[in-house]
């Protein structure tokens, strides 16, 4: 069919429906994919921004079933932006714009979702669309439940979802509203509450006699009786019944996940040997399935396991088994931003070519109405006048080399304006490796931490070994839980500073001192911050002021300080100072993009949360203005207060 059609307009739907029909029935994704670009290529010929705008969207569901959230996202999005202004039947906004939503929250970009969501329910609720209404809320409700302090949020539209879905009849519809709105009463502790809308969710189930219904809310029942603590019995058997259930339908993924669950509440009953039983189990299937975070977190779960029974070897066997697979995720999660970042690029030269092609189209056209008259005119002046034929020829040879010249110009505004574009794209390119880079831990101070308890134990200081691996230990497994985190309790991050200067103060022994004062943690314990904020500012301190010091006493202090609505951390020493730092173009490359980052870190945490963070750095001088080391301050408002503005925390002191 699509070989034979004739009509552009009907190969766009053809190609469409041919790639969707490859992905139910024969499921090859390269032909998949083949057959939705050529939909878009053909859309793009023939300049229709509607048909265009589907074949995006089309492309974007193909990539979102094979996970590839980042370049689904790229795809809605841009087929969204082109149509939503435009005079367009309002359901196509609608469904695009709900895709979008989709793809974003599985980026985990949760504040674009709720942006595509929101228009999308502006659209519906002017169309008095109750299907598109309770799918935008639902989607709402989802994002939102995804960002801290904003939980409460999600749960209006969740109701507002469900009240939708039961005013349309929609089983289904119902039936995964009830499901989330449990989910988020047992997520706050809710626990009774949860039950009531779980008890209505199997009900629902059991009228639909739907099996794949039934299984998943003997699993959320068992979460809820998990986290309530109370009756980890009843937890045990509601996901032994889910198990038995995925495990007749064949549903390998929940088999994994729910034999994961089990070892935890076998864990939490004190059964280890069982508890590993699960986890090793649920590990063998995980890695049949390739599903690199249920590996990482058996991992992690069977390390503790060997490491409660003081086998050192198989915990450290286990820790680097997950510590290589969250390494993968990272490192596979940037891939994929990238890869998006590259197709969004090509599409765009694409777009671009096609543009260029149709004002050279047009621009062939006007030279050819030219020459037409050129000739019409020349044939009526050789009739007329020999000198007239040898003033247009004279005109001929000059409008030629005006041609060639604009000819020319043109060439060498399309290489600049490629030269800029591929400038543009390797630069975005290099920032996103270098974001990639810095959110890996880094290798040389576990390699330096290592090699300095092997110095330890080979001149026999066993005690002293044992004390810094064990502090090791705890800092690495403390580091490998925050990374999963996007905020974690002011109490932990300032833990794990104490591990970090502990281990640094032990590996360069005289080097340096640190003192930190003593701070109440229940005051401090509501406020939240990006995991690992502390480290670059400590580490700066270390390797930057104190070690390359001379000073017979280097000294490093933080000071935790709290008010009725502000916390402030002073991290302060007495090195060389950042002079010294700037004078070397490398280490001044190096702490500038660092602070880059840290600034883009605490950017994003002032955008998403109601509590804010701001630091200053001040550079300490002697009465002779020499540098006598750094200080930097950092401050977090409480939840309830209002925001800094900048100019008034430049005058801090």
């Amino acid at each position: 069919m699509l070989q034979k059609e004739q009509v552009d307009s009907l190969k766009v739907f053809t190609a469409i429906d041919l790639s969707r029909q490859i992905h139910r029935e024969a499921h090859q994704i390269d032909e998949e994919y083949k057959y939705a670009n050529e939909a878009i290529d053909i859309a793009l010929g023939i300049n229709d921004t509607l048909l265009y705008a589907r074949a995006l969207d089309n492309l974007g569901l193909l990539r979102r079933f094979h996970q590839e959230y980042a370049e689904a996202l790229v795809m809605h999005a841009k087929a969204f932006n082109l149509i939503k202004d435009k005079p367009v039947k309002p359901i196509y906004k609608m469904i695009i714009g709900n895709n979008a939503g989709v793809a974003g929250r599985y980026n985990q970009q949760y504040d674009r979702a709720i942006a595509f969501y929101m228009e999308t329910l502006k659209i519906a609720e002017a169309e008095e669309d109750i299907k598109n209404i309770a799918i935008s809320s639902n989607g709402i409700g989802n994002a939102l439940g995804h960002i801290a302090g904003r939980e409460e949020e999600s749960l209006k539209y969740y109701k507002r979802s469900l009240k939708a879905e039961k005013e349309r009849g929609n089983s289904l519809g119902i039936a995964m509203n009830l499901l989330s709105i449990g989910d988020h009463y047992t997520d706050k502790g809710n626990f009774d509450e949860a039950r009531k809308h779980l008890d209505q969710l199997m009900k629902i189930n059991r009228e639909r006699n739907d099996k794949y219904g039934l299984a998943i809310t003997h699993q959320f029942y068992g979460k809820n009786y998990f986290k309530e603590g109370k009756d980890l019995k009843k937890a045990s058997f509601y996901f032994q019944n889910a198990l038995e259930r995925f495990t007749e339908m064949g549903d390998k993924h929940k088999e994994a996940e729910l034999l994961y669950s089990l070892g935890e509440i076998q864990t939490e009953q004190n059964q280890p040997k069982k508890a590993k039983v699960s986890f090793l189990n649920s590990l063998a299937l995980a890695e049949a399935l390739r599903h690199h975070g249920l590996i990482m977190n058996n991992s992690y779960k069977l390390s503790q396991i060997y490491e409660e029974e003081n086998n050192a070897s198989q915990a450290l066997d286990y820790v680097k088994q997950a510590k290589i697979y969250e390494d993968s995720i990272k490192f596979t999660d940037q891939q994929v931003e990238i890869a998006a970042l590259v197709r969004k690029y090509d599409l765009e030269k694409k777009e671009n070519f096609i543009q260029l092609l149709e004002k050279d189209k047009a621009l062939q056209q006007t030279l050819l109405k030219n020459q037409e008259q050129k000739l019409e005119r020349r044939r009526i002046f050789i009739f007329l006048l020999a000198l007239i034929i040898v003033a247009i020829v004279v005109i001929g040879i000059m409008q030629y080399r005006i041609m060639q010249t604009r000819r020319k110009t043109t060439m060498l505004v399309q290489e600049e304006e490629k030269k800029k574009m591929n400038a543009i794209y390797e630069r975005n390119l290099a920032q996103a490796e270098i974001l990639s880079t810095r959110l890996q831990i880094n290798p040389h101070f576990l390699f330096n931490s290592l090699n300095a308890i092997k110095y330890l134990i080979q001149s026999e200081q066993n005690q002293k070994a044992s004390k810094y691996l064990i502090v090791f230990s705890r800092y690495t497994r403390m580091v490998l839980e925050t990374s999963k985190k996007h905020t974690v309790p002011l109490p932990e991050e300032l833990q794990l500073a104490r591990y970090y200067l502990t281990l640094e103060s032990n590996r360069f022994e005289k080097d340096f001192t640190y003192q930190i004062n003593d701070y109440d943690e229940h005051k401090l314990e509501k406020a939240k911050v990006p995991p690992l904020l502390l480290q670059p500012f400590i580490e700066n301190a270390i390797w930057h002021g104190l070690l390359p010091s001379k000073k017979e006493e280097k000294i490093l202090r933080i000071d935790i300080s709290s008010e009725e609505k502000l916390i402030r951390i002073v991290i302060d020493d007495n090195g060389v100072g950042r002079k010294k730092v700037v004078s070397n173009p490398r280490e001044q490359k190096h702490s500038s993009m660092g602070m880059k980052i840290t600034q883009d870190r605490i950017a994003l945490y002032n955008d998403s949360h109601s509590s804010k963070l701001f630091y200053k750095v001040i550079d300490k001088k002697d009465e002779n203005d020499q540098p006598t080391g750094t200080r930097v301050i950092l401050e977090i408002t409480n939840f309830n207060k209002k925001s800094y503005k900048k100019e008034d925390f430049l005058n801090l002191k």
